[in-house]
Order: structure tokens, then sequence, then C-alpha cells
């Protein structure tokens, strides 16, 4: 019954998807009987369904998925989109996807294998191979009315991962913010604005900077580092090319110059610039918008 459920919930949830992605499917499935994880099974993960979604994605699961739910070409888009929009260079590194039927379950795995992490829906992890090599990238997530956006989410700290060895905790999360939204929206989280719009927020780049930990992001380190983002890919070009530059230096070394002094050198005053474009982004809001968080 928890199955039937589950299928019936996802079922439902996808096709709502298909006016925004389209009615097209892929063409490079393989045949069910052929598919593995080539990896070992996780104890107490989902392992009873695998399917590969070319070239990088295999999605785990103990509930069969439907090869044409449109959701599956939206996070083939949202790979495109962030290789295009990132310039990031090419890479086929395989993530996998774990999809637990329900909370409980998953909540039940997360808490026994990484009783270090805070609750929260969804994770990405990079764990290291016992034999070397390419660290295994994985997402833990559940079937629930948020499931295509957790998935965004989580697929963009795996996608950045698979061409970077490290990216500060600040701008993992704000890209992830980012790049959670459908892509037409343009990265635009208007209850993030209605909160960083509020009297008294400040914003301070270096202090985000020096974070290290999940544990230390909470929902207004989340807001900010959205912001910064949101400000860098959106309002200005030269912000966007020392933000693609700090990219770059990352994927060269695991120490290059902070990204606030870069952007002073360059803009002056870049908490003045960034609170400008979200007074900009707030005059454009539809009114009566409520808050998602």
């Amino acid at each position: 019954m928890a199955y039937s459920r589950s299928i019936w919930i996802l079922s439902a949830m996808l096709g709502s998807l298909a006016l925004l992605v389209g009615c097209e499917f892929f063409q490079h499935w393989t045949h069910p009987a052929k598919e593995r994880a080539d990896k070992e099974p996780i104890p107490g993960a989902p392992s009873k369904h695998v399917m590969r979604v070319p070239p990088q994605f295999i999605f785990l699961s103990d509930v069969e998925l439907k090869r044409d739910q449109p959701i599956f070409k939206d996070l083939m888009s949202l790979r495109t989109q962030i290789y295009r929009e990132l310039r990031l260079p090419p890479s086929n590194t395989e993530i996998f996807v774990y999809l637990f039927e329900d909370k409980g379950r998953y909540e039940r795995f997360l808490h026994g294998r990484h009783p270090e992490l805070p609750d929260r829906r969804a994770y990405f992890v990079k764990q290291a191979k016992r034999l070397g090599g390419v660290e295994d990238l994985m997402v833990y997530t559940y079937m629930g009315d948020t499931i295509h956006q957790d998935l965004r989410h989580e697929l963009t700290h795996a996608i950045l991962h698979s061409t970077h060895k490290d990216v500060p905790i600040w701008l993992d999360e704000g890209l992830a913010e980012y790049f959670e939204l459908p892509s037409g929206s343009a990265g635009l989280n208007s209850s993030h604005v209605e909160a960083l719009r509020k009297p008294g927020v400040q914003f301070d780049l270096a202090r985000l900077e020096r974070l290290e930990k999940v544990r230390q992001m909470e929902s207004a380190e989340y807001r900010e580092s959205w912001a910064w983002v949101h400000w860098m890919l959106r309002s200005s070009p030269q912000a966007k090319e020392i933000l693609l530059g700090y990219l770059k230096d990352l994927r060269a070394t695991s120490t290059p110059e902070s990204l606030r002094p870069r952007l002073a050198r360059a803009i002056g005053s870049p908490d003045q610039a960034v609170q400008s474009h979200l007074a900009d982004l707030e005059r454009r809001l539809p009114r009566n918008v409520t808050a998602k968080r």
C-alpha cells in the first residue's frame, strides 16, 4: 500500500510538470534487465529499481519510476543550464540519486548513516571511495510534495562537485538556491527578496566566505548567499565575469583569492550594489506575493 501511494503521489506531481517541460521523451534508455548501479548497494538505501539518465544521473528507488515522466527531461535541461551558465568543463562523472519512498524511511536512514547532519528534506553527499579514485557523488531525498525543487537543488551541488573538488559552502548553497527554481524564473525567489528587504538586514560577504560547515548555514545565510549569486548572474555583467573567473580558479586551486576583494576592486561597494539589485527586484514583484518559507 505504501508503494502504491508513493507511485500515485510521484505520478501526480510529475504529470503536473508536463506544461513546463514539454512532452518529449528520452531516446537513450537502456533495457531494464541490463540496468544496474555499478556500485555496491548502500545498506538501508533504495536499490530495487535502477534507472539511468545519460550521461551522468543514476536514480535508485524501491518504487518503479516511469521513464517518460517530464521531471527527468527537466533535470537534463537543468544540467545543460548549469554547464552553460557557469561555463563548466565537460564531466560525465556519475551522480547517484537515492529516492526514498517516504519521509520516515529517509530520516531513519540519514540519522543512522549521517547523524551529524541537521534535518533537511534532501542532501548531497560526497564520499571518498575506499580504494581511492573519483569520489562518489550521491543525492538522498524522498518522494514528497517538493521533490522537484529538492532534486534541482541537490543536483546543482552534485554537478558543481563533478567539476570542482571544493566549493565554498556559501557559494555552493547560493548557486543551489538559484538553480532550484524553474529555468524560466531566472533564479528569482520572491520570498527571499521580501525577507532580505526588511529593515535591519545586513549583507556581509566576508562573513559568508568564512563559513566552513553546513550546520553554520541557517535561513538567513541561505537567503543572503542566494542574493549574492543572483546579483552576480543576473544584474552585473562585470560581476558575473568575476564569479565565473573565481569558479575557474577554484578548479585549479583550493585556495584562490576570496571573491569579495575581487568584487570590491572592480565595483567599489558590492554590498550597496546587491542591495540596489534587490530593491529593483522588489519593485518588479507582483503585489500580494505570499512567502513560501
